[in-house]
């Protein structure tokens, strides 16, 4: 006698598993991209940036550091936020992706070399810059990259490769005061507590 098992049975029994779809939970942690060379405004020198974010169940934290060296030992500057995060659920644009609207209470900048060119290319002019003091920039600083606003921040994050990587919402041109990507970003965050 032979067993035979109606073909849609027989596939569920040795399909792969199905990719989850990220929870709030799959985002706990720290998380934390290579150093990557990044060009700096004016077409001077390159930076080197290494960032970190991580979340608890209830807030977000990121920090954006830069350096002259690609190994990452001589600092530029450092850029700390954090505030509270709200989950919106599933992101049904992005297969597997969280909505998350991020709120920022606060946007700190660090400085580890008097560079007063660097600061005026990347909108820091009008701070109060101090070397090794870590000063609010949400009232001084005039343009990109630091896109310090009063908005809520609609984002999504994508967690993937078993549990390892995130990255947030990607697109060059989204303003995520109006509107939520459709798309992940190419920077890749990998896990590390």
């Amino acid at each position: 006698m032979s067993l035979r098992l109606p073909m849609n049975l027989l596939f569920a029994c040795i399909a792969l598993p199905a990719h989850a779809d990220t929870t709030v939970t799959a985002i706990q942690g720290t998380w934390v991209t290579t150093i990557l060379e990044s060009p700096t405004p004016g077409g001077g020198p390159p930076a080197y940036v290494r960032q970190t974010t991580s979340f608890d169940k209830e807030q977000q934290t990121l920090t954006v550091e830069a350096f002259s060296d690609p190994s990452g030992t001589q600092p530029l500057f450092r850029y700390d936020s954090f505030g509270p995060f709200t989950d919106i659920g599933p992101w049904e644009a992005v297969p597997r992706a969280r909505a998350l609207d991020l709120e920022n209470d606060s946007s700190v900048v660090t400085i580890f070399v008097d560079a007063p060119d660097l600061w005026r290319a990347i909108s820091l002019a009008n701070c109060d810059l101090t070397v090794g003091v870590g000063i609010d920039i949400t009232d001084c600083v005039n343009g990109p990259p630091f896109a310090v606003t009063d908005c809520i921040d609609m984002d999504i994050v994508l967690v993937d490769l078993e549990g390892t990587r995130l990255r947030y919402g990607g697109g060059e041109n989204v303003n995520r005061c109006i509107t939520r990507p459709t798309e992940v970003s190419e920077t890749a965050f990998f896990k590390v507590e």
